[in-house]
């Protein structure tokens, strides 16, 4: 198998994530996969309202392809130094099939930009460029 479909799934990621920074200042999982196209808001909006047991149920990809989303996603959050925070799927709700607890941290993970000690004592939330 070839590596150029990795390579075109990996720039797509990064635009995403580049995407969702600039508008955002912050990425999670599930917006990157929404930005992506492989999830819609109103899948989401029926998992957080419990119509659906985990939410890779109605993820329109397949498993191999959300790995590879994740780990970009991971790798891109590394090289641009960003600050990762996880938040728990809500309560009676999962993010995976199996429940892994590694893959629950991963789906619930948010990255955000780090800010100098003068930004944080100023409260200052807007988002650093990164050249």
């Amino acid at each position: 198998m070839s590596a150029e479909p990795n390579k075109s799934l990996t720039a797509r990621v990064e635009r995403a994530v580049a995407a969702l920074l600039e508008r955002d200042g912050r990425l999670t999982y599930l917006s990157l996969l929404a930005e992506l196209g492989v999830l819609t808001p109103g899948d989401v909006e029926a998992w957080r309202a419990g119509h659906v047991p985990c939410l890779e149920k109605v993820i329109r990809t397949n498993l191999t392809k959300l790995t590879r989303i994740q780990t970009a996603a991971r790798r891109i959050a590394r090289v641009r130094g960003l600050d990762r925070q996880v938040q728990r799927a809500p309560r009676g709700r999962r993010y995976s099939k199996t429940g892994n607890p590694f893959v629950e941290e991963e789906y619930g993970a948010t990255y955000r930009q780090k800010r100098s000690p003068a930004e944080a004592a100023r409260g200052d939330r807007s988002v650093p460029q990164v050249s």
